[in-house]
C-alpha cells in the first residue's frame, strides 16, 4: 500500500482509507463525501450514517458544501466521542423504531433524517433537504410531525419550525428552496411551486419556479443548472436563453409581473423582496389561468394547496404550546 502511494496510484483520503488517485482527485465535493459516506457505512459497525451525510446517501438536495467529516450516530453508550479524522461521531436518542434496515445496513429512517437536518444546518439547507424527502415519496407530513414531537426538547429543535411550515415537495432543487427561505425571512408570501400558467384559451405559457397569484407575479430562480444542460455547449445555452424570453414575454403579456434572482440573491433574499415589493400588484387585471402541476386542477381547488393550508394551521396550533 505505501509502495502505491509513493508512486502516485493512490492517495490517503483519511487514517487509513486510500482511494485511486486519478478516480479521486477528479471527483466533485459532495461526490468524494458520499463516497467517503460509503466506506463508514461498510467500516463502522456501532454507529449510522446520519444528518447531512445520510440525506446525501439518499441523493437529496444538499448545501453548497459537504461537512468536512462523515456524520454518524452512535447506536449505544459504549464508544466513547473520540476525535476522527473523517467521521463525526454524535450520539443521541435512536429507538428501534427509527432504524430501518436498507441493504443488510442499518440506516436512519427518512424522518429522523430530516429533523435531524433542520436542527443543524442551515435552515435554507434544512429546507432544501426537508423538500427533496417530501418530493421524494420516502416521508410525509405526518411523519415529520410525529418525529418534531419525539425531539421536542432536543437541542435546536425549535430552528425546524419554520422548517416544517414552509416544506413542500413540489419544489424541484436547492436553489428553489433556499429562495423560499430568503423570501420568508424577509416576510413575504408563500410563493407556489411549479404552477402551470395557461392564457385564457387553455394553452400552456410556462411553469414558472414560484407563483403569487395575489400579487400577480412569478418567479424565476435562474440557476446555473437550468442552462449547462447536455454538455453545456453554447448552442445549448443560447437556445435555453431563448426559451427562458419567450416564457418571460408570454407571462407579462397575460399581466404577470416577472421577478428573476440568481443563486447568491438566494443566500441573503433583499434583492427578491425589493423585487417583488417593487412589482406586487392586487389590482386584478391578470388573464391568465392557473393549474396545479400535480392534481391538473385549478389552483383554487388544488387538493396540495388544501391539504398544505390544513397543515400549516395544525403547526400554529401545535407550536403554540409552551411545552416546544
Amino acid at each position: 500500500m505505501s509502495r502505491a502511494v509513493a508512486s502516485g496510484t493512490l492517495c490517503v483520503v483519511a487514517n487509513r482509507l486510500y482511494a485511486v488517485r486519478e478516480f479521486w482527485e477528479v471527483q466533485a465535493a459532495w461526490v468524494q463525501h458520499r463516497l467517503l459516506t460509503e466506506a463508514a457505512v461498510r467500516l463502522t459497525k456501532d454507529a449510522i450514517v446520519s444528518h447531512a451525510s445520510d440525506a446525501a446517501l439518499r441523493g437529496w438536495p444538499h448545501p453548497t458544501h459537504p461537512p468536512t467529516r462523515v456524520t454518524m450516530t452512535l447506536m449505544g453508550d459504549e464508544r466513547t466521542l473520540r476525535a476522527d479524522s473523517w467521521r463525526r461521531f454524535v450520539r443521541a436518542a435512536t429507538p428501534y423504531a427509527h432504524v430501518e434496515i436498507r441493504d443488510g445496513v442499518p440506516r436512519m429512517i427518512p424522518a429522523r433524517t430530516v429533523l435531524d437536518c433542520a436542527r443543524q444546518l442551515h435552515p435554507r439547507d434544512g429546507l432544501a433537504i426537508a423538500d427533496g424527502a417530501l418530493r421524494s415519496g420516502k416521508v410525509s407530513y405526518a411523519d415529520l410531525l410525529a418525529m418534531r414531537r419525539f425531539q421536542r426538547r432536543w437541542p435546536g429543535v425549535t430552528r425546524s419550525n419554520d422548517i416544517l411550515m414552509l416544506a413542500d415537495g413540489r419544489r424541484e432543487n436547492w436553489l428553489e428552496s433556499a429562495s423560499a427561505w430568503a423570501a420568508h425571512r424577509w416576510g413575504m408570501p408563500i410563493g407556489v411551486p411549479q404552477v402551470n400558467v395557461l392564457d385564457p384559451d387553455g394553452r400552456l405559457v410556462g411553469r414558472p419556479d414560484a407563483l403569487w397569484a395575489e400579487e400577480g407575479v412569478v418567479g424565476e430562480a435562474d440557476g446555473v443548472q437550468k442552462y449547462l444542460l447536455d454538455g453545456a455547449t453554447p448552442d445549448a445555452v443560447q437556445a435555453r436563453l431563448d426559451q427562458e424570453k419567450v416564457r418571460e414575454e408570454g407571462f407579462t403579456e397575460l399581466g404577470l409581473q416577472v421577478v428573476r434572482w440568481a443563486p447568491r440573491d438566494a443566500i441573503d433574499g433583499d434583492e427578491i423582496q425589493s423585487r417583488f415589493m417593487a412589482v406586487a400588484d392586487r389590482s386584478g387585471r391578470v388573464q391568465a389561468q392557473f393549474m396545479c402541476s400535480c392534481c391538473d386542477r385549478p389552483l383554487a381547488d388544488c387538493a396540495v394547496e388544501e391539504h398544505l393550508r390544513g397543515w400549516r394551521r395544525l403547526l400554529t396550533e401545535e407550536f403554540a404550546r409552551k411545552v416546544w
